[in-house]
């Protein structure tokens, strides 16, 4: 009997010895095939982890396809809860201002284009390179411009959640009242205008709404020019007529009743609360990107359609990252937050649940594995991409850190401007030397 059980100790003894062998070779394999375990096959006893997001709505929509993949991420992973965090409108900028100077930023940050240069500079990003390199997040199929706004120094801040561009959104039915065919890829600014007049007349709605800062940056680019020079220390045209023009022509398209009236849109609490997603305008000139169709389909009921802001050409739209994720430099689980960012990025049953919300895909595995179940509209959306591509030009770099104070300083003088309080003229000279200003002491700031 003694014998036995010391037989018995020492094929446990194997047996442990066996299963410590494969333990390690799982524990040893690629980073990848790790990855497409769940937490509960992976090697040893995982902590419970708590991962903070946060990220900008900009309606319900975008909070309910958040919490859909969050699901199933915690589903692969049983052992991580994702608990996130979310702001409207422009409270997001200043909430996290707020959390950054108290050192409070959440484990990942889901940034604009616009602002990640700002989070790099400042430090208060984690490079994500090794990640990157090791395949925990797999870019390899994916062309590097994608990311390429993201990367400073020679590494990689931020990964790109996915691609879309600026769009003029139109009403198909008011058009169809009113006579008036879509817009076409060489749609002209004269074209367009008639086209309000008509749609005014016939249908009694406004054509359009108020142009904002994208549309003048884009209207810079129709005329091969930008907002900044190359070192981003001053403004990169030198005639203010290009300034007055633009508004020169809102001005009159305001004094005819083309367009809605700036007071109308004041009141609008978000996306899905604008003047084109409740009827009022057969055009949608905000601020609208390519992945907020399903927002205006939504709210409308029916298909709408998609074009480039007129007198774009060859050169005036380009293809852009919705937003970035990123992870706070005082993140304490880095390698969780790296593993939700390649869910969110690449897994399949995400792609499938996001359907294109914020941008499509650039992996092309992923683009294959979702194309058949991609819905009639993001079909649109594709269609719409590809012709930027081939139609547009390159993305601007990304704005320069004083680019938020800019906007302000456009949006008070559009009002200005629209309020007849100060001429286009005087708007120009206003905007160039306050911005100058600014952009002068931001290049002396050490």
């Amino acid at each position: 009997m003694v014998r036995l059980r010391r037989l018995g100790i020492g094929i446990l003894l194997v047996l442990a010895v066996i299963l410590t062998i494969c333990m390690s070779a799982v524990g040893t394999g690629s980073v990848l095939d790790r990855n497409r375990m769940s937490s509960t096959d992976m090697p040893g006893s995982p902590e419970p982890v708590t991962l903070r997001l946060t990220y900008w709505a900009n309606s319900q929509l975008t909070v309910e396809k958040n919490e859909a993949v969050i699901r199933l991420f915690e589903q692969a992973y049983p052992n991580i809860r994702v608990k996130a965090e979310y702001f409207w409108g422009d409270a997001y900028a200043g909430n996290l201002a707020v959390m950054a100077a108290t050192n409070s930023l959440p484990d990942m940050i889901r940034m604009d284009y616009a602002d990640i240069l700002k989070y790099i500079e400042k430090d208060l990003l984690l490079p994500l390179n090794p990640y990157i390199e090791s395949g925990a997040i797999d870019l390899a199929l994916s062309n590097p411009i994608h990311n390429q706004a993201s990367t400073a120094h020679g590494l990689t801040y931020g990964i790109n959640i996915g691609n879309n561009a600026l769009v003029m959104f139109y009403n198909p039915k008011l058009l169809h009242e009113a006579g008036v065919e879509p817009p076409g890829p060489d749609y002209t600014w004269e074209q367009y205008e008639s086209d309000l007049r008509t749609i005014r007349v016939k249908t009694g709605v406004y054509g359009d709404m108020v142009w904002t800062f994208k549309h003048f940056q884009v209207w810079l680019r129709q005329q091969g020019k930008s907002l900044y020079n190359a070192s981003q220390t001053g403004l990169g045209y030198d005639d203010d007529e290009l300034f007055v023009s633009f508004f020169k022509r809102q001005l009159r398209l305001q004094d005819d009743g083309l367009i809605s009236p700036a007071a109308l849109e004041q009141g609008t609490r978000g996306l899905d609360d604008g003047v084109f997603p409740r009827g009022l305008t057969a055009f949608g000139a905000q601020t609208y990107w390519s992945n907020q169709i399903d927002i205006m389909e939504k709210q409308l009921g029916y298909p709408i359609g998609l074009a480039m802001y007129p007198g774009s050409g060859d050169r005036g739209m380009y293809i852009k990252p919705s937003f970035f994720h990123g992870i706070a430099r005082s993140s304490k689980h880095p390698d969780e937050a790296a593993l939700f960012i390649d869910f969110f990025t690449n897994n399949l049953e995400a792609a499938k649940t996001l359907n294109g919300y914020f941008g499509l895909p650039y992996n092309p595995r992923v683009i294959a594995g979702i194309r058949d179940s991609l819905s009639p509209t993001q079909r649109k959306v594709l269609d719409y991409l590809d012709l930027v591509e081939r139609r547009g030009s390159p993305i601007d770099p990304p704005e320069s850190a004083v680019g938020s104070e800019l906007v302000k300083l456009f949006n008070l003088l559009q009002r200005e401007m629209l309020y007849r309080r100060i001429t286009p003229e005087e708007g120009a000279a206003k905007f160039r030397s306050e911005a100058m200003a600014k952009l002068s002491a931001q290049a002396q700031t050490p």
